[in-house]
Protein backbone atom coordinates (compact mmCIF):
# COMPACT_ATOMS: atom_id res chain seq x y z
CA UNK A 1 0.00 0.00 0.00
CA UNK A 2 1.40 3.39 -1.02
CA UNK A 3 0.66 6.14 1.52
CA UNK A 4 -1.06 9.25 0.16
CA UNK A 5 -2.23 12.44 1.88
CA UNK A 6 -5.70 10.93 2.24
CA UNK A 7 -4.22 7.92 4.02
CA UNK A 8 -2.29 10.14 6.42
CA UNK A 9 -5.53 11.90 7.33
CA UNK A 10 -7.24 8.57 8.00
CA UNK A 11 -4.29 7.32 10.05
CA UNK A 12 -4.27 10.49 12.17
CA UNK A 13 -7.98 10.00 12.81
CA UNK A 14 -7.34 6.37 13.73
CA UNK A 15 -4.60 7.36 16.17
CA UNK A 16 -6.86 9.97 17.81
CA UNK A 17 -9.64 7.37 18.20
CA UNK A 18 -7.25 4.88 19.81
CA UNK A 19 -5.85 7.47 22.22
CA UNK A 20 -9.38 8.62 23.14
CA UNK A 21 -10.36 4.97 23.75
CA UNK A 22 -13.12 5.07 21.19
CA UNK A 23 -15.12 7.13 18.73
CA UNK A 24 -17.12 8.97 21.39
CA UNK A 25 -14.02 10.34 23.09
CA UNK A 26 -12.41 11.21 19.74
CA UNK A 27 -15.53 13.11 18.72
CA UNK A 28 -14.82 15.68 21.44
CA UNK A 29 -11.09 15.82 20.66
CA UNK A 30 -11.47 16.21 16.90
CA UNK A 31 -14.80 18.09 16.93
CA UNK A 32 -16.14 15.71 14.29
CA UNK A 33 -19.40 13.76 14.32
CA UNK A 34 -19.45 10.08 15.26
CA UNK A 35 -20.82 9.14 11.85
CA UNK A 36 -17.91 10.89 10.12
CA UNK A 37 -15.38 9.12 12.32
CA UNK A 38 -17.05 5.76 11.71
CA UNK A 39 -16.92 6.40 7.96
CA UNK A 40 -13.24 7.33 8.13
CA UNK A 41 -12.43 4.17 10.10
CA UNK A 42 -14.27 2.09 7.52
CA UNK A 43 -12.37 3.86 4.73
CA UNK A 44 -9.06 3.13 6.45
CA UNK A 45 -9.92 -0.56 6.85
CA UNK A 46 -10.90 -0.70 3.18
CA UNK A 47 -7.56 0.87 2.18
CA UNK A 48 -5.61 -1.51 4.44
CA UNK A 49 -7.60 -4.59 3.59
CA UNK A 50 -8.16 -5.72 7.19
CA UNK A 51 -9.99 -4.76 10.36
CA UNK A 52 -8.16 -2.50 12.84
CA UNK A 53 -10.63 -2.42 15.73
CA UNK A 54 -13.82 -3.77 17.23
CA UNK A 55 -16.48 -1.19 17.92
CA UNK A 56 -20.03 -1.51 19.07
CA UNK A 57 -22.09 -2.14 22.19
CA UNK A 58 -19.32 -4.21 23.74
CA UNK A 59 -16.95 -1.25 23.57
CA UNK A 60 -13.85 -0.32 21.62
CA UNK A 61 -10.81 -2.60 21.25
CA UNK A 62 -7.93 -2.89 18.81
CA UNK A 63 -7.40 -6.01 16.77
CA UNK A 64 -3.90 -7.48 16.71
CA UNK A 65 -3.40 -5.96 13.27
CA UNK A 66 -4.81 -2.64 14.53
CA UNK A 67 -2.28 -2.55 17.38
CA UNK A 68 0.52 -3.09 14.87
CA UNK A 69 -0.79 -0.26 12.68
CA UNK A 70 -1.06 2.03 15.72
CA UNK A 71 2.56 1.28 16.66
CA UNK A 72 3.63 1.96 13.08
CA UNK A 73 1.75 5.29 13.16
CA UNK A 74 4.09 6.56 15.86
CA UNK A 75 7.11 5.93 13.64
CA UNK A 76 5.38 7.39 10.59
CA UNK A 77 4.26 10.62 12.23
CA UNK A 78 7.56 11.11 14.05
CA UNK A 79 9.34 10.82 10.71
CA UNK A 80 6.86 13.23 9.12
CA UNK A 81 7.41 15.75 11.94
CA UNK A 82 11.18 15.47 11.58
CA UNK A 83 10.90 16.06 7.84
CA UNK A 84 8.66 19.10 8.38
CA UNK A 85 11.08 20.53 10.94
CA UNK A 86 14.07 19.89 8.68
CA UNK A 87 12.31 21.68 5.81
CA UNK A 88 11.54 24.61 8.11
CA UNK A 89 15.17 24.82 9.23
CA UNK A 90 16.34 24.88 5.62
CA UNK A 91 13.84 27.57 4.63
CA UNK A 92 14.45 29.56 7.81
CA UNK A 93 10.73 29.68 8.61
CA UNK A 94 9.57 28.96 12.14
CA UNK A 95 6.91 26.36 11.49
CA UNK A 96 6.60 22.67 12.19
CA UNK A 97 6.10 20.62 15.36
CA UNK A 98 7.92 20.97 18.68
CA UNK A 99 7.49 17.87 20.88
CA UNK A 100 8.15 18.64 24.53
CA UNK A 101 8.29 16.00 27.27
CA UNK A 102 7.89 17.11 30.89
CA UNK A 103 7.38 15.52 34.30
CA UNK A 104 4.16 16.12 36.21
CA UNK A 105 3.46 19.11 38.49
CA UNK A 106 5.53 21.59 36.47
CA UNK A 107 2.65 24.06 36.56
CA UNK A 108 3.03 24.86 40.28
CA UNK A 109 6.73 25.70 40.00
CA UNK A 110 6.54 29.45 39.63
CA UNK A 111 10.25 30.01 40.23
CA UNK A 112 11.08 28.52 36.83
CA UNK A 113 8.07 29.44 34.75
CA UNK A 114 7.83 26.99 31.86
CA UNK A 115 4.48 28.38 30.74
CA UNK A 116 6.06 31.82 30.25
CA UNK A 117 8.91 30.28 28.24
CA UNK A 118 6.43 28.44 26.02
CA UNK A 119 4.51 31.68 25.57
CA UNK A 120 7.64 33.54 24.49
CA UNK A 121 8.52 30.75 22.08
CA UNK A 122 5.06 30.60 20.54
CA UNK A 123 5.01 34.39 20.15
CA UNK A 124 8.00 34.03 17.80
CA UNK A 125 6.86 30.75 16.21
CA UNK A 126 3.14 31.22 15.75
CA UNK A 127 2.95 28.62 12.96
CA UNK A 128 4.47 25.93 15.17
CA UNK A 129 2.35 23.15 16.66
CA UNK A 130 3.43 22.44 20.25
CA UNK A 131 2.90 18.90 21.51
CA UNK A 132 3.43 18.35 25.25
CA UNK A 133 3.75 14.89 26.77
CA UNK A 134 3.91 13.94 30.44
CA UNK A 135 6.76 11.44 30.67
CA UNK A 136 8.48 9.63 33.51
CA UNK A 137 12.20 10.39 33.97
CA UNK A 138 12.93 6.75 33.19
CA UNK A 139 11.50 7.16 29.68
CA UNK A 140 12.79 10.61 28.79
CA UNK A 141 16.23 9.69 27.49
CA UNK A 142 14.88 6.77 25.46
CA UNK A 143 12.19 8.93 23.85
CA UNK A 144 14.81 11.50 22.88
CA UNK A 145 17.10 8.91 21.34
CA UNK A 146 14.18 7.34 19.45
CA UNK A 147 13.23 10.75 18.06
CA UNK A 148 9.79 10.87 19.70
CA UNK A 149 10.70 14.04 21.64
CA UNK A 150 12.67 17.14 20.66
CA UNK A 151 13.22 18.46 24.20
CA UNK A 152 12.51 16.98 27.63
CA UNK A 153 12.57 18.60 31.06
CA UNK A 154 12.88 16.61 34.26
CA UNK A 155 15.12 15.23 36.99
CA UNK A 156 16.27 12.03 38.71
CA UNK A 157 18.72 11.09 35.97
CA UNK A 158 21.16 8.67 37.60
CA UNK A 159 23.52 8.46 34.65
CA UNK A 160 24.25 10.39 31.46
CA UNK A 161 23.40 8.84 28.10
CA UNK A 162 25.78 9.31 25.18
CA UNK A 163 24.44 11.58 22.47
CA UNK A 164 22.28 13.68 24.84
CA UNK A 165 23.05 17.17 26.15
CA UNK A 166 22.03 17.79 29.79
CA UNK A 167 21.45 21.49 30.50
CA UNK A 168 21.13 22.25 34.25
CA UNK A 169 18.14 24.40 35.15
CA UNK A 170 17.44 24.49 38.89
CA UNK A 171 17.27 22.40 42.07
CA UNK A 172 13.76 21.47 43.21
CA UNK A 173 13.13 21.24 46.95
CA UNK A 174 11.38 18.09 48.25
CA UNK A 175 9.90 17.62 51.73
CA UNK A 176 7.76 15.01 53.51
CA UNK A 177 4.01 15.64 53.58
CA UNK A 178 1.10 14.02 55.41
CA UNK A 179 -2.65 14.62 55.47
CA UNK A 180 -4.10 17.28 57.76
CA UNK A 181 -5.63 14.61 60.00
CA UNK A 182 -2.51 12.42 60.15
CA UNK A 183 -0.90 11.92 63.62
CA UNK A 184 2.20 13.83 62.45
CA UNK A 185 0.23 16.89 61.32
CA UNK A 186 0.87 19.98 63.41
CA UNK A 187 3.96 18.66 65.21
CA UNK A 188 6.87 21.10 65.06
CA UNK A 189 9.73 18.74 65.94
CA UNK A 190 9.21 15.14 64.82
CA UNK A 191 12.12 12.79 65.44
CA UNK A 192 13.38 11.19 62.25
CA UNK A 193 13.30 7.75 63.88
CA UNK A 194 9.56 8.23 64.49
CA UNK A 195 8.91 8.32 60.74
CA UNK A 196 9.65 4.59 60.57
CA UNK A 197 6.35 3.92 62.31
CA UNK A 198 4.30 5.31 59.42
CA UNK A 199 3.57 3.87 55.97
CA UNK A 200 5.54 5.52 53.19
CA UNK A 201 4.49 6.09 49.56
CA UNK A 202 7.06 6.91 46.89
CA UNK A 203 7.32 7.40 43.16
CA UNK A 204 8.93 4.44 41.43
CA UNK A 205 11.90 6.33 40.03
CA UNK A 206 12.73 7.93 43.40
CA UNK A 207 11.72 5.39 46.04
CA UNK A 208 15.20 4.04 46.82
CA UNK A 209 16.58 7.51 47.49
CA UNK A 210 13.53 8.69 49.45
CA UNK A 211 13.46 5.61 51.68
CA UNK A 212 17.16 5.83 52.53
CA UNK A 213 16.57 9.27 54.04
CA UNK A 214 13.89 8.08 56.45
CA UNK A 215 15.27 4.60 57.16
CA UNK A 216 12.43 2.56 55.69
CA UNK A 217 13.39 -0.83 54.34
CA UNK A 218 10.48 -0.96 51.89
CA UNK A 219 7.59 1.36 50.98
CA UNK A 220 3.94 0.66 51.65
CA UNK A 221 3.03 1.87 48.16
CA UNK A 222 4.81 2.72 44.91
CA UNK A 223 3.21 4.93 42.26
CA UNK A 224 4.14 6.19 38.80
CA UNK A 225 2.75 9.73 39.04
CA UNK A 226 2.81 12.49 41.60
CA UNK A 227 -0.97 12.94 41.66
CA UNK A 228 -1.42 9.31 42.67
CA UNK A 229 1.16 9.81 45.39
CA UNK A 230 -0.63 12.91 46.71
CA UNK A 231 -3.94 11.00 46.63
CA UNK A 232 -2.53 8.25 48.86
CA UNK A 233 -1.01 10.79 51.26
CA UNK A 234 -4.38 12.54 51.40
CA UNK A 235 -5.98 9.26 52.50
CA UNK A 236 -4.33 9.67 55.90
CA UNK A 237 -2.59 6.29 55.70
CA UNK A 238 0.64 7.37 54.01
CA UNK A 239 3.41 9.93 54.21
CA UNK A 240 5.84 10.75 51.43
CA UNK A 241 8.13 13.22 49.70
CA UNK A 242 6.62 15.81 47.36
CA UNK A 243 8.08 18.91 45.71
CA UNK A 244 7.38 21.74 48.14
CA UNK A 245 5.93 23.99 45.44
CA UNK A 246 3.39 21.24 44.66
CA UNK A 247 2.61 19.92 48.15
CA UNK A 248 1.91 23.36 49.59
CA UNK A 249 -0.78 24.03 46.97
CA UNK A 250 -2.83 21.06 48.26
CA UNK A 251 -4.90 22.28 51.19
CA UNK A 252 -5.58 18.75 52.38
CA UNK A 253 -1.85 18.15 53.04
CA UNK A 254 0.60 19.53 55.55
CA UNK A 255 4.38 19.51 55.64
CA UNK A 256 6.04 17.28 58.24
CA UNK A 257 8.57 19.20 60.34
CA UNK A 258 11.44 17.14 61.73
CA UNK A 259 14.06 17.92 64.38
CA UNK A 260 16.77 17.51 61.78
CA UNK A 261 16.00 18.55 58.22
CA UNK A 262 15.74 15.69 55.73
CA UNK A 263 14.54 17.86 52.86
CA UNK A 264 16.55 17.53 49.68
CA UNK A 265 17.02 19.32 46.36
CA UNK A 266 16.59 17.37 43.13
CA UNK A 267 18.49 18.76 40.10
CA UNK A 268 16.37 19.48 37.04
CA UNK A 269 17.73 19.41 33.50
CA UNK A 270 16.66 20.22 29.99
CA UNK A 271 17.67 17.39 27.66
CA UNK A 272 18.09 17.37 23.90
CA UNK A 273 20.12 15.46 21.35
CA UNK A 274 23.63 16.77 20.74
CA UNK A 275 22.76 17.91 17.23
CA UNK A 276 19.32 19.30 18.15
CA UNK A 277 20.25 22.94 17.57
CA UNK A 278 20.42 22.20 13.86
CA UNK A 279 16.62 22.18 14.18
CA UNK A 280 15.51 25.81 13.99
CA UNK A 281 12.54 25.28 16.30
CA UNK A 282 14.63 23.60 19.00
CA UNK A 283 17.27 26.32 18.77
CA UNK A 284 14.60 29.00 19.13
CA UNK A 285 13.12 27.24 22.16
CA UNK A 286 16.55 26.92 23.78
CA UNK A 287 17.14 30.62 23.26
CA UNK A 288 13.91 31.35 25.12
CA UNK A 289 15.10 29.08 27.96
CA UNK A 290 18.42 30.91 28.10
CA UNK A 291 16.67 34.26 28.31
CA UNK A 292 14.36 33.16 31.12
CA UNK A 293 15.43 34.28 34.59
CA UNK A 294 14.65 32.78 37.96
CA UNK A 295 12.06 34.83 39.83
CA UNK A 296 13.31 36.77 42.83
CA UNK A 297 11.05 34.80 45.19
CA UNK A 298 12.84 31.51 44.45
CA UNK A 299 12.11 29.91 47.81
CA UNK A 300 11.45 26.38 46.54
CA UNK A 301 14.05 26.14 43.77
CA UNK A 302 17.67 27.12 43.36
CA UNK A 303 19.70 27.66 40.20
CA UNK A 304 22.46 25.07 39.84
CA UNK A 305 24.45 26.64 37.03
CA UNK A 306 24.13 29.81 34.96
CA UNK A 307 22.26 28.97 31.78
CA UNK A 308 24.58 31.30 29.85
CA UNK A 309 27.36 28.72 30.14
CA UNK A 310 25.15 25.75 29.34
CA UNK A 311 23.35 26.76 26.18
CA UNK A 312 25.14 27.86 23.05
CA UNK A 313 24.56 31.50 22.29
CA UNK A 314 22.94 30.98 18.95
CA UNK A 315 20.41 33.66 18.13
CA UNK A 316 17.75 34.10 15.61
Amino acid sequence: MRVHDFDLKLLRTFRAIVEADGIVGAQLTLNVSQSTLSTQLADLEKRLGFRVCYRGRSGFALTTAGQQIYNACEDLFSAADRFQNAAASISGELKGVLRLGIVDAMITNRTWDLSAIIGEFNDRAKKTVIEIFRDSPGDMERLLIEGSRDVTIGGAFTRKTAGIAYIPLFNEQHAIFCSNDHPLAGHEAVEIAELKHYVFVARRYLHRYDLERVGHISPGAIVEEMESQALLIQSGRFIGYLPVHYGETLRSLTRVRTTESIDYYSPFYLLHKNNAEENLLVRNFLNRVREAKMLKSAQYSQPIQPLESAIKKKRR
